[in-house]
């Protein structure tokens, strides 16, 4: 098996060859010279001369790009050539007979048929001879409508396939991402990044911030702290486009750390022409999106809450009652939720960059900032990035590519989400009622909260959580075209990067907080300090040959990748016993260092593709890539992940007439494998630390490693047909697929006898996912003064653990049944809740996952200047578990905690009675989660070029966010994760921190 890397590369380039052999040369004759020029077709920039633009000629290696004024001129065309392939991302590429004094004019289009995207990690190919549903999100969808929080968050609703959960509404987002369902059980199901080329790091850095003392921090699967995504760290304004490899059969050519798909982000570039100035400001505010409302106390229902005889209880209810009978005479009832998050922060977003250049250099630079304020006091989210792309000619057959960015952020994001030390702040909210007044007196001493051991107003304004971070992404490429002539080619490809993060952690509890007062004595009051850095590099090398041979394109590359990632660098000074006053945990009265050393995790990959095209008519790839690790018990050994794919283009063959009517019928069929990545020291048992006779000595773990481990492995069948007719103002995308992981790794418990507790993963079954995709497209008007384009994407997925060779046992993060737990269970799927019933039996319940997804996005232009633009995102479906509603219905602050309810037995309660105690966990905690949101609106008002400075200018306004229509009202947002990105068991409603409505005033000017 060494060697098969060897004999793969050698039979393809034969089968690049031997064809060659007996076709005779598609291209002979010439000396003709073809010119014209190529036209910009955006109505913003009608008539204007489009740079740029690569213009070639059909069924040769000939070509140009289009001058600053958009002309081109290409000599010595053959005799034998009819047509010009004339293609710009962003706009729909075109063919036309070849002419001189041609004018040609593109056209914009979003997911045009004939855009090119990638099929492998050196090679690209045109949408229309795709085999796979590869998803492609463009610049203008990502920020052409409104200002996204995140660059994640910019994705919701526009990604068949995926499903997108908030893990936080606080500022600098966090979100999960979760293609084709989940692909692991203990492990992360969040796609690969890759910025530029770049594997970027996307680690979400646990603070401690939910525990004692801060006393948990660490990087851990299933944070319970809301951490950030570090894609946040990302500038919207700099991205190109976005292409989203869903699923195995075209994540393959990745191979190990595909299993959970692909996300490949291309900043933007320079063009051939007069230097460029753009220039947008955004101007906004930012509000609660849905408040969960508070219901009021009486008398009587203080009666209910405090019922008994107890003399404690009888005591406890005498007070509360004095205490409401007091507010009410002094007008002093405050609305809480109001006060803590009611704050209507300001957005502010600017962005400038220059681009332009000459035939052999290119430039793109930007600045950017985003400073944006919270619906609570003190919390915010700033980011400053730098960014400088080149591209250069460096000769006739050699090019460059350089991308260096910089960014710098603070993040301010307060406490919330689930209470395992009593300090967060919707936690408290819950149980606060509001007739007990919390403010500060004179001197701004807070008072103590009598219902639980902290005073979230307090909590607020003195307590810190703030994170900051520096980090650098460089890339470059060079391209030696060794060969380069009228029907084939040869180029090599080096291609390098590095991610590096240096994050900066600070939590701060004063001593004299109540929940600090409360601590054992000398240990009042809490700080730490954290220091985590990553350094991800990457280098491929590739060789990549095209050949014409008669009717038959041939494309072969082979090559070698290594990604390697210093982990877990990390360092911390933490301290209990604060002196007054003073943060800095080296003066604490109990001071405690840690440090973890990094671990070099390298991954190499060595990869063949084949691609032959039959005259754009039937085009197969095949392909294989082979992995090694060093998180393995042997880095030798060699994981394949094979490919292959078939496209047929039925409106390409001569049987199809009317091709005016049938512009593209394409039947489409992938398979493919990934693989996952093994979690460092699975493959070994780690000691632990003890004293021996006073010295330090190592005991043996109760955790045993699997030196026999290998990773999780994804195999994906997917089939498809897509369609574009009446000059592709009707298209259709519709996909299936079935994807299994195989052996996924889960912690194996052994008898007691055994001397030993578990074995840390063990591969215990095989999961499948299975699921369905359609996208819709309508240019449903195309006047002069209006145009009306729709575009509707369906999706849907069921999961089913279909082997299992360990009994039942609870499936990712949670707490007692009785709240809804998921279950490893032959049969059933991972994320389908289950609860016990009256008889304590264990028994199924609703589904986390959805039943479908649909989105609707829409474009209205009227007059070429007016543009009005909304995303709708239905989600049907999908259960929470939501534990939220239960501290409030706990606390009797719910809104309908009041209404009547009977029991079981027929006795009259309330709600909120009946809720808090559900006889199943169906009636109470398992909650539907169904949404219909309103992502996106936006009008601008557009003007061409009014001057000779002023190219264009576009004023607009928007809203991200506007509308939430749900059922749920367990929690403020039923897109919820309250565990972080854990695959299965994060649909938990955990107190988060209430989403937010955005609102925008919008300027952009180029020059």
């Amino acid at each position: 098996m060494k060697h098969v890397f060897r004999y793969l590369v050698l039979f393809f380039f034969l089968m690049d060859w031997l064809p060659a052999t007996y076709a005779q040369n598609a291209v002979s004759g010439g000396g003709r010279t073809v010119s014209g020029r190529v036209l910009d077709g955006d109505a913003a920039n009608a008539g204007q001369g489009l740079p740029g633009v690569t213009v070639r000629v059909a069924g040769t290696s000939l070509g140009a790009a289009t001058g600053a004024d958009g002309a081109f001129s290409i000599a010595d065309v053959p005799a034998t050539a009819t047509d010009l392939q004339i293609s710009f991302v962003g706009y729909r590429a075109q063919t036309v007979p070849v002419g001189a004094g041609l004018s040609i004019t593109l056209v914009p289009e979003t997911r045009a048929l004939d855009e090119v995207v990638v099929t492998g990690l050196a090679t690209s190919i045109k949408r229309s001879n795709l085999a796979n549903s590869i998803a492609t999100v463009s610049a203008r969808e990502l920020v052409g409508a409104t200002r996204p929080v995140t660059l994640d968050a910019a994705l919701q609703g526009k990604i068949a396939g995926a499903v997108i959960s908030q893990t936080s509404g606080a500022p600098g987002g966090g979100l999960s991402i979760q293609l084709r369902g989940p692909s692991s059980i203990a492990g992360s199901s969040e796609p690969l990044y890759v910025i530029d080329g770049v594997y970027a790091n996307n680690e979400s850095y646990e603070n401690g911030r939910s525990s004692n003392a801060f006393t948990a921090a660490n990087e851990r699967l299933g944070s319970q702290s809301v951490t950030t995504n570090r894609i946040s760290d990302l500038n919207p304004d700099d991205i190109e486009n976005i292409e989203v490899l869903k699923g195995s059969s075209a994540a393959a050519i990745y191979g190990a750390r595909a299993n959970a798909g692909v996300i490949l982000i291309t900043t933007k570039k320079g063009r051939v022409g007069q230097t460029r100035l753009s220039l947008r400001q955004d101007i906004g505010q930012t509000t609660i999106l849905r408040k969960l409302g508070y219901e009021g106390f009486t008398p009587e229902k203080i009666n209910l809450i405090y019922a008994g005889t107890d003399p404690a209880v009888v005591a406890r209810r005498q007070q509360e009652l004095a205490a409401l009978a007091a507010a009410q005479v002094s007008g002093q009832l405050f609305d809480y939720e109001q006060e803590l998050f009611g704050n209507r922060g300001l957005l502010s977003n600017t962005n400038v960059n220059l681009s332009g250049g000459a035939e052999r250099l290119r430039y793109f630079v930007s600045l950017g900032r985003a400073d944006e304020g919270s619906i609570q006091k003190g919390l915010g989210f700033v980011r400053n990035t730098a960014r400088l792309n080149l591209n250069a000619d460096l000769s006739k057959s050699v090019d460059a590519s350089f991308n260096v960015s910089y960014i710098n952020s603070e993040n301010r994001r307060g406490y919330n989400g689930n209470n395992n030390n009593n300090v967060s702040v919707p936690w408290l909210l819950a149980f606060l009622p509001n007739y007990a007044n919390l403010f500060p007196d004179a001197n701004g001493v807070y008072p103590d909260n009598p219902y639980l051991s902290e005073n979230p107003l307090a909590l607020r304004d003195r307590a810190v959580n703030t994170e900051k971070t520096n980090r650098f992404l460089q890339s470059a490429t060079v391209n030696w075209y060794v060969l380069r002539n009228d029907n084939s080619s040869l180029r090599l490809s080096g291609q390098g990067g590095l991610d590096y993060t240096l994050t900066d952690q600070e939590l701060y509890l004063p001593e004299d907080l109540q929940s600090q007062r409360n601590q054992p004595a000398g240990l009042q009051g809490a700080s730490r300090y954290t220091k985590n850095q990553q350094l991800n590099t990457n280098l491929q090398l590739a060789a990549v040959y095209t050949r014409q041979a008669g009717a038959f394109g041939l494309t072969t590359q082979a090559g070698f990748a290594r990604i390697a990632s210093l982990f877990g660098d990390f360092s911390f000074t933490q301290g209990q016993g604060l002196q007054p006053g003073v943060r800095t945990p080296e003066r604490a009265a109990l001071r405690t260092l840690g440090q973890r050393l990094p671990l070099n995790l390298v991954d190499r990959g060595y990869f063949v593709q084949q691609e032959v095209n039959y005259r754009d008519r039937v085009v197969v790839t095949l392909g294989l890539r082979a992995d090694q690790t060093n998180r393995a018990a042997d880095p030798n050994l060699l994981l394949y992940s094979p490919k292959a794919s078939v496209a047929v283009n039925l409106s390409s063959f001569d049987f199809i007439t009317d091709k005016q009517t049938f512009n593209l019928l394409k039947l489409r069929a992938a398979y493919g494998q990934t693989g996952g990545t093994i979690p460092y020291g699975a493959y070994f048992s780690s000691t632990g630390t003890t004293q021996i006779g006073g010295l330090p000595g190592v005991v043996n773990s109760p955790v045993l490693g699997n030196n026999a481990i290998r990773p999780e492995r994804a195999t994906e069948l997917e089939v498809g047909f897509d369609g574009a007719f009446f000059g592709s103002r009707v298209t259709l995308e519709a996909s299936v697929y079935r994807k299994v992981v195989r052996d996924f790794l889960f912690p194996f418990s052994l008898a007691p006898s055994t001397g030993v507790s578990l074995i840390s993963y063990f591969p215990v079954g095989d999961l499948q996912n299975q699921g369905l995709e359609i996208g819709l497209g309508f240019k449903a008007v195309d006047q002069p003064n209006f145009q009306y384009t729709e575009q509707t994407q369906f999706w849907l997925n069921r999961s089913e653990v279909t082997r299992l060779v360990v009994p039942t046992a609870p499936a990712g993060p949670g707490f007692d049944p009785y709240y809804g737990r998921n279950y490893l269970l032959q049969g059933q799927s991972p994320t389908r809740w289950f609860g016990p019933d009256a008889t304590g039996a264990l028994v199924a319940y609703q589904e986390s996952q959805p039943k479908f997804q649909v989105s609707f996005a829409n474009t209205l232009t009227f007059y070429k200047k007016f543009e009005l633009f909304f995303l709708i995102h239905v989600k049907q479906g999908g259960y929470n578990s939501a534990l939220t509603r239960q501290a409030y219905d706990f606390a009797g602050t719910t809104r309908d905690w009041s209404n009547p309810a009977f029991n079981p037995d027929g006795s009259a309660t309330t709600v909120g009675q009946l809720r808090a105690n559900p006889a199943t966990p169906d009636q109470g905690f398992i909650v539907d989660a169904s949404y219909m949101k309103l992502r996106e609106v936006s009008l601008y008002y557009t003007l061409p070029a009014f001057s000779k400075a002023v190219q264009r200018l576009r004023v607009g306004v928007s809203g991200n966010n506007l509308l939430l229509v749900t059922p749920y009202r367990a929690g403020y947002d039923p897109e919820v994760s309250g565990f972080g990105t854990q695959a299965v068991g994060g649909s938990q409603d955990l107190w988060n921190f209430p989403s937010a409505r955005r609102y925008f005033l919008h300027l952009n000017l180029d020059f």
